[in-house]
């Protein structure tokens, strides 16, 4: 699902707080949205543009506070599709050139870049 995240009241927040991330072995997700434009629980894909599988959550919160306003997100909600438990997601075969072994690769990739010095 893609949606846009405005700011909400003067103080510029975002409205959107966000879990999980590489570091904790779980694919970002929304912890909260007050706005109602997210579901506590989505996995996030995206932040504007940008894909976010396999970063650590620091990363992740840097892509979206970086981004220009308002803010585009990408989620999914978890179920047969993602797995929640990113370890257990990189852990399963695929089909070689399939979907899944593409995020399997895209995640690998983002580990790699942050965890090589």
């Amino acid at each position: 699902m893609d949606t846009f995240i405005p700011l909400l009241g003067a103080s510029g927040e975002l409205g959107v707080a966000i879990g999980g991330g590489a570091d904790y072995g779980e694919f970002p997700f929304v912890t909260s949205a007050p706005g109602g434009s997210l579901t506590v629980g989505d996995i996030i894909l995206e932040i504007g543009g940008t894909p976010v599988l396999g970063m650590t959550l620091g990363d992740v919160r840097g892509v979206l506070n970086s981004c220009p306003h308002p803010i585009r997100i990408k989620t999914v909600s978890p179920g047969s599709t993602l797995c929640k438990d990113l370890r257990l997601y990189l852990s399963k075969c695929f089909t070689p050139g399939s979907v899944d072994s593409q995020l399997q690769q895209v995640i690998r990739e983002n580990l790699y870049l942050r965890a090589v010095p």
